[in-house]
């Protein structure tokens, strides 16, 4: 199917009209062309209908699964729009979902709608460190939009996720702890990405250590999985988080891995990159501090997540430089698999531990 953006929205408007039947004058317009992410296809739109006889002018989004092998070795889709549907009744702010299709897609494949939420997210790219309406705020305003990141982390981390029938995502072998069976995948997605590109004896020694270091007996919470600054809106009025952004990693597991990626995503944003951090962020103490008092928890292991989130990250970053390189957005000698910020913060996380892989 073609991916032109009049063919697309021809499709949708067809597939709109089945999927709300009630509805009428649907129009799609204004699509915009694609941010190509390497985990999934995100196109923006308006939606023009006539809801319960009133005229609705929605700007949605459109989320489609990449056609090639991409960032991770398998990806489903369906999981961020079942995580949101779960969502939509909780005090979590999620956009209002118009609709998934798999295996019937009139565009070829996998996608969802999804309105978009109000807000204004800090851009990573540039770093946010250096430019951007982050770094242009005063510093006690900075301070607020962080800790109002940390709040909606720890209300999610509440979240009775039985009664919210998250249980879906419970799918590891007897006897196995989500932990283990986050280390499990982790150790397929290492293998994968070697075999497209060569050994990383780096990212092996941090596993091998993970493995051999595994905590046990640990809590179990709902995780969002990516939680960071970039994956957040905040108003530019209040600085409050008004919306939370890419449940492609959500899983159960101790909810010090929040945390612990909330934590370790920002500084490979400034020491992954020897970048000043933004001086009214809170300290990681602060930071802890606070996510403890929204939670009611302590951050268990925090220590040992930090490195889990710091290989997790180095390993998504020297896939994402293969195909940085593979596309020709960077030379082929920078080595951007090896040298980004993920590799650099797995360094720095390794040598504040006193790690063998430092």
């Amino acid at each position: 199917m073609s991916n032109a953006p009049q063919a697309i929205a021809g499709q949708l408007e067809h597939w709109l009209q089945k999927t709300w039947p009630l509805q009428r004058n649907i129009r799609i317009h204004d699509l915009q062309p694609p941010d190509q992410g390497y985990s999934n296809e995100t196109w923006l739109l308006r939606l023009d209908w006539t809801c319960n006889d009133q005229p609705e002018h929605l700007p949605l989004v459109l989320r489609l699964q990449p056609e090639d092998i991409a960032l991770f070795p398998s990806y489903d889709l369906s999981l961020q729009y079942r995580c949101m549907e779960r969502l939509a009744n909780s005090d979590v702010p999620v956009p209002r979902l118009l609709g998934f299709t798999d295996n019937d897609s009139p565009l070829g494949r996998p996608f969802y709608l999804m309105q978009q939420l109000p807000g204004r997210v800090p851009r990573e790219n540039p770093l946010y460190h250096l430019e951007g309406w982050l770094h242009d705020l005063p510093l006690p305003r900075q301070r607020a939009v962080w800790l109002s990141g940390v709040e909606m982390i720890a209300r999610i981390n509440r979240l009775d996720w039985k009664a919210a029938d998250f249980d879906f995502l419970n799918q590891r072998p007897a006897g196995e702890s989500p932990l283990d069976q986050q280390l499990r995948e982790l150790r397929g997605f290492l293998e994968w990405a070697e075999s497209l590109a060569e050994p990383y004896p780096h990212l092996r020694a941090a596993l091998h250590w993970l493995e051999s270091h595994r905590p046990h007996d640990e809590p179990i919470a709902l995780c969002w999985g990516d939680p960071k600054l970039g994956n957040c809106l905040f108003d530019p009025e209040t600085d409050a988080c008004t919306g939370v952004l890419d449940w492609e990693a959500a899983h159960l597991g101790n909810p010090a891995d929040d945390l612990a990626w909330w934590i370790i995503l920002d500084r490979s944003m400034c020491d992954g990159y020897g970048v000043t951090r933004l001086p009214g962020l809170p300290s990681r103490a602060d930071t802890i501090a606070h996510w403890e008092r929204h939670t009611g928890q302590t951050a268990l292991n925090l220590e040992y997540y930090e490195v889990f989130c710091a290989f997790k990250f180095a390993l998504i970053m020297a896939r994402i430089g293969c195909l940085f390189m593979k596309n020709g957005l960077v030379p082929q000698e920078q080595r951007m698999d090896l040298n980004n910020g993920g590799s650099s913060i797995l360094r720095i996380i390794a040598g504040e531990q006193g790690l063998p892989f430092a």
